[in-house]
């Protein structure tokens, strides 16, 4: 029987096992399974490498989530663009209602006087944002939330990646959001669901119930002329490999990598993001201005964060009684974060923490891949990458494998589409 090796025990390597009918051995370099959908506990709340909710839309996708967590729950999504001291829902494009009239003047008058050109994807972000929201959306939301997400040159980088993440209301919609409120639920993440205990990790710990992991076993070189991989501890021999960690990484371990496809690497740009998990106790529980609120973005620079959410809104179980919880998102070009020390004044001073408040845990996590910067090298990169990956027999899957912006349920899926492709060869 052939044999596939899984690097990775992430959500994708984790559910190629859990669909391959074929021998495999999952080699994972940390001594626990998770990869970025772990969690981690302390003093008796519940961290997740930032807001690992679940998009589904997939009924079976649902159903075994649902059996593989031990139960999940259904949530409808409360958002809030943080600006100018007011909250609006999410999305912004959507809620001009809630602006002031200086500020929803500027909006209504961008989108109909937007030029008359075609906004496609392969535009510089910037652009495609303008052509399609108009100049007023683009000032006060599109361009200063995604510089703070990216840290990268929005005119460099293009909308390729907008697709489900963006909602995108017509123009009439828009304008008629200026003036009475949006009923509208826009987005893939209207609802999401969430495990019903033990964050995140609950399903990580479901699939690992299901597969054996061998752990600590951290690949070092990959033999593709004699298929055997080599780990600290020893050596594997393969007919496949899965691999699920990040695209550049999996490279460095291949021995005698052609020239192109080592340009093509080079190519490949990602941010970086710093996730500060808070647990806060208070007997008199999360400040009401975040009362219910799930996530809220924050495109003004007198934040360093992009981003924070309310763990302990989305469950309950995820903090102590009299407690809340937060995680807070730095983006980096560089993984430098001057800023982040300073978290918690900065939410002290926003009002989403009070000055008599406790705080009863900080975790730190740093993520050296975050998000994949969509660019006009990406696309033929990675079909040279691929071609070349796919002629020796190697699948590389998963966000950072894959090299794309997905979600769990796209994780899932693809990887029990390359467990069949393996299940299927001869």
């Amino acid at each position: 029987m052939k044999k596939t090796i899984i690097i990775g025990a992430g959500i994708s390597g984790l559910s190629a096992a859990y669909f391959l009918k074929k021998p495999y051995t999952i080699l994972e370099q940390k001594p626990y399974a998770g990869g970025l959908c772990a969690s981690f506990y302390e003093n008796g709340f519940t961290f997740d490498c930032s807001g690992h909710f679940i998009h589904i839309k997939d009924e079976k996708i649902k159903k075994l989530v649902a059996k593989l967590t031990g139960g999940i729950d259904e949530i409808s999504r409360n958002a809030s663009i943080y600006l100018h001291d007011k909250f609006i829902p999410y999305p912004f494009q959507a809620n001009l209602y809630y602006l002031d009239e200086k500020t929803k003047k500027e909006c209504v008058d961008g989108i109909l006087k937007r030029k008359n050109i075609e906004a496609s994807t392969s535009m510089p972000f910037a652009d495609w944002s303008e052509a399609m929201f108009g100049k007023g959306i683009t000032k006060y939301f599109m361009k200063p939330y995604n510089q703070k997400l990216w840290s990268f040159d929005l005119k460099k980088m293009t909308a390729e990646w907008s697709g489900a993440f963006v909602p995108k209301p017509d123009a009439q919609s828009i304008v008629k959001s200026a003036y009475s409120k949006n009923k509208v639920s826009y987005g893939y993440n209207s609802v999401f669901y969430y495990p019903k205990q033990k964050g995140c990790q609950a399903l990580i710990d479901g699939l690992a119930e299901k597969v054996k992991i061998n752990l600590n076993e951290k690949t070092s070189k990959i033999d593709i002329k004699n298929k055997i991989v080599k780990t600290q501890n020893g050596q594997y021999k393969y007919d496949n490999i899965i691999s699920t960690q990040p695209l550049p990484e999996l490279i460095k371990q291949i021995s005698n990598v052609p020239a192109n496809v080592k340009k093509a690497v080079s190519k490949l740009l990602c941010t970086q993001t710093r996730c500060v998990n808070i647990g806060v106790k208070s007997s008199k529980g999360i400040p009401v201005v975040l009362k219910n609120r799930h996530w809220v973005y924050l495109p003004e620079n007198k934040f360093p964060f992009y981003r924070i959410g309310m763990y302990s809104n989305v469950s309950r179980g995820t903090a102590p009684k009299n407690s809340y919880s937060f995680y807070v998102e730095f983006s980096s070009a560089d993984g430098k974060y001057k800023s982040s020390e300073n978290v918690i004044k900065d939410l002290i001073k926003a009002g989403f923490i009070r000055k008599d408040d406790e705080i009863a845990g900080v975790n730190i996590i740093d993520m050296p891949y975050a998000y994949v910067i969509f660019d006009k090298n990406r696309f033929e990169s990675l079909e040279t990458i691929k071609s070349f990956l796919n002629k020796n027999g190697i699948f590389s899957i998963g966000r950072y494998g894959a090299w794309e912006y997905s979600f769990i349920e796209k994780n899932i899926k693809d990887a029990k589409a390359t467990a069949e492709r393996i299940n299927n060869l001869q």
